[in-house]
């Protein structure tokens, strides 16, 4: 069951969130603008030198695989050409970073010596090209085995879970993520910046269909904390999932997904249960769930008074009411034939949302 309601807003279609400094003077800067050690020790080893990486990285994935299956498995899986592929990938995972991420300061040894997100990219990394390794002479059966169990281990160490069939293009960071799940079939394109608690899986749970069941994700996707995109939904380029967000639907490219109403569910014996309110146009709103055809509806202010709602429409899961814009902090009262209350997120909110994203 979803629990949040999305919406998209349009970019300037470059692609580009963030707007360009504005031309003019800068201001001398302040006794809060000094840099931070981090920032600081940033501006020395912007440069620092990669030459030291390659064999850490290396010993590093020999290390993780030979922790799994045994010395002469390990020869046979990496090849000469596949290790360096691995350790290519892995490269840029380090670097992207270490660029990206404020805190690193720019330091990929500071990444590589404490940053246990960047190790579930690379233990990825490294079981995806076992996963794939075809042209091996061990069997299917072997090569799936060490993949899985280089998989399971990271999720152990590090929190998060990516399956070894996941199709995750370059330069991929993960940060902070403990919690975050990547699903058998999802495909990620690159640049992927992905934060905690983030899901991306299927819309059921059990017994699962065959086939692709998990998202595609394009170019320079951004997902925020706990954001959850489920099922064989595509999210185009340059997108920004905000934070919290639950995503079912395609998203077109340079979009943002903003949270607008989260959903609350009722309890009791009549089985009413309200997942949200949505904004459909000026001075009309509806309330999703199910159960809902014998429910009462009205306003309560902040002062406790209470204002009658016309319903305009209504069926079991759907109640479409007439509401002016309220001129105080009124919610939306909800009774069902028991005498359970649900009072949802204040309409103010929803006025707000139906001006920015302009519903019609």
């Amino acid at each position: 069951m979803e629990s949040s309601l999305h919406e998209t807003a349009g970019s300037t279609g470059t692609g580009q969130r963030v707007p360009g400094p504005r031309t003019g003077s800068t201001p001398p800067p302040g006794p809060d603008d000094r840099p931070s050690p981090v920032t600081s020790r940033a501006a020395d080893v912007a440069r620092e030198s990669t030459d030291a990486l390659e064999p850490l990285l290396r010993q590093e994935i020999v290390r993780i695989t030979e922790a799994e299956a045994s010395s002469s498995v390990t020869q046979v899986l990496l090849s000469p050409q596949r290790l360096r592929t691995i350790c290519a990938h892995a490269m840029e995972d380090l670097l992207a970073l270490a660029r990206r991420d404020p805190a690193a300061g720019s330091s990929w040894r500071y990444v590589w010596d404490s940053y246990i997100a960047y190790r579930a990219t690379l233990a990825y990394r490294v079981a995806h090209a076992i996963h794939q390794a075809e042209d091996t002479p061990l069997g299917q059966d072997v090569r799936l085995a060490v993949a899985r169990r280089v998989s399971e281990v990271a999720k152990v160490r590090t929190g998060v879970e990516i399956h070894p069939a996941a199709r995750i293009g370059r330069r991929l960071i993960i940060d902070h993520g403990l919690g975050t799940v990547i699903g058998e079939t999802t495909v990620i394109g690159d640049d992927a910046y992905i934060l905690q608690g983030v899901v991306l899986g299927a819309r059921g749970i059990a017994d699962n269909p065959n086939g692709r069941r998990h998202p595609r994700l394009g170019d320079r996707v951004e997902v925020g904390a706990f954001a959850r995109i489920l099922g064989a939904v595509t999210v185009g380029d340059d997108v920004l999932i905000g934070p919290g967000i639950i995503v079912t639907t395609d998203v077109p490219s340079h979009r943002r997904v903003r949270l607008l109403n989260q959903y609350q569910g009722t309890s009791g014996e009549c089985n009413v249960r309200v997942f949200g309110v949505v904004p459909v146009c000026e001075g009309v709103v509806e309330v999703h769930g199910t159960g809902l055809a014998a429910i009462e509806v009205d306003l309560v202010t902040s002062t406790g008074q209470h204002r009658p709602v016309v319903v305009l429409e209504r069926d079991d899961r759907r109640v479409r009411c007439a509401v002016n814009r309220p001129g105080t902090d009124e919610r939306l009262r909800i009774i069902d034939t028991c005498g359970n209350e649900t009072v949802l997120y204040n309409l103010q909110q929803l006025w707000r949302a139906l001006d920015e994203f302009g519903f019609a």
